[in-house]
């Protein structure tokens, strides 16, 4: 059962409505699935992710993204299946299709088998998702360098973000629970779902060890673009949308301005999360750190320090993430966000009712909707840290997300 549902466009103070109806607008479609989560939260946030979104599945209205559908459909089945996703399963497994996927693909895909049907592309995107999303989150050096030379460094730098963008819907979504409605899926061909199988995560102690960061100091992958005389004078406009939300141009974005357009939405959709989010700093920082250290991310571990210091988070608490030693001692408040974030970010990557309750019931419903959208957007950034090799920043003065 869907845990949120929608609101009302009279329903929300009047200052939110007009972001209510720019996501009508930007999606040309009523308000469903990830936005009945984030408008429970702030049709503000809600309009920022559809702005980003848009990029990536115009489906045809003003497609916007260099990577073709059948590639953008492709991952989405793969980002699906990996990360226990079925309402995304059910939105794109039709689209996959009718894009070019065979349905041999599909079908092994959802059932976890080792896909069959695979054109040299297809090999080439299943092998970097699958690098970039599971194990230590890194794409080999044989893997990178043969995706940059066949996609270019932007299309490269959109397959990544397509990957996260897609991580950064699928968990919310998962967290809430949020099902395709009839009236969805009677607009649909008929399509298998998505089984979920396991159950939510846990462990001896729910806010046990965390693995120690394995991840690479090498240098970066590409050349990162650090101001405005790095891009071509039509595109410097993207590069003050950027500095304008956090006053400068941070290593991850100086990798995602190979795709102006896309480091100006992404840096609008962090506005909100960074800034004119309503958690508390300490539940902030803490589910920054814990998404960090689950996508073994140097990058945003180093950038989540200074917030994390800022808000007084406990000391011992972030030295023993990071060493990964066990945090027998968390308790309270702490340890339920440690377990939300845990359950969403591994095993099937759903959060158990208990877990989930504990979490609403010290946070709120909007508060539990931004942990959910935080813990997606660093997610999504670890991605781009950890495929491009982004260099930690080491200066709490500045945002580096």
């Amino acid at each position: 059962m869907a845990r949120l549902s929608a609101l009302t466009r009279e329903s929300l103070p009047e200052d939110q409505r007009r972001f209510f109806d720019a996501v009508r607008w930007i999606r040309r479609r009523p308000i469903t699935g990830p936005f009945i989560v984030s408008i429970n939260s702030s049709a503000d946030l809600a309009a920022r992710i559809a702005h980003l979104g848009h990029y990536f599945h115009a489906r045809g209205q003003a497609d916007e993204s260099i990577l073709s559908m059948r590639v953008r459909t492709f991952i989405s089945v793969i980002g699906s299946r990996a990360l226990d996703a079925p309402y995304e399963w059910s939105a794109w497994v039709n689209w996959a299709i009718d894009a070019g996927v065979p349905q041999v693909t599909v079908d092994d895909v959802r059932e976890g088998r080792a896909p069959r049907g695979l054109t040299a592309e297809d090999r080439l995107v299943s092998d970097f998702c699958t690098q970039l999303i599971s194990g230590n989150h890194r794409v080999s050096d044989a893997t990178f360098k043969a995706a940059l030379d066949h996609f270019g460094l932007q299309g490269l730098v959109e397959l990544v973000m397509t990957i996260g963008y897609f991580a950064m819907i699928a968990l919310p979504l998962n967290v809430f629970e949020i099902e395709m409605s009839g009236e969805q899926k009677s607009g649909r061909k008929p399509f298998a779902p998505l089984p979920v199988t396991g159950k939510p995560w846990s462990g001896p102690d729910a806010a046990g060890a965390l693995p120690p960061i394995t991840g690479s100091t090498a240098a970066p992958r590409i050349r990162l673009l650090a101001g405005h005389d790095d891009v071509a004078p039509e595109h410097q406009h993207f590069v003050d949308r950027v500095v304008l939300t956090r006053g400068w141009i941070s290593g991850v974005f100086q990798v995602l301005l190979h795709t102006p357009d896309v480091a100006a939405r992404v840096a609008n959709v962090g506005d909100f999360v960074l800034y004119h989010s309503v958690l508390p700093p300490a539940a902030r920082a803490l589910a920054w750190l814990a998404t960090a250290r689950e996508f073994d991310c140097n990058y945003a571990w180093d950038a989540g320090m200074g917030p994390a210091r800022a808000a007084k988070l406990d000391a011992k608490l972030v030295e023993a993430l990071e060493q990964g030693r066990p945090l027998a001692p968390v308790a309270g408040e702490h340890k339920a966000l440690l377990d939300f974030c845990r359950q969403s970010l591994r095993g099937n990557h759903h959060v158990g009712e208990e877990t989930y309750q504990d979490v609403l019931k010290r946070y709120g419903v909007q508060a539990t909707v931004q942990i959910a959208v935080t813990i997606g957007y660093v997610a999504m950034m670890c991605m781009v840290a950890n495929a491009f090799e982004a260099p930690p920043v080491g200066d709490d003065s500045k945002t580096a997300l």
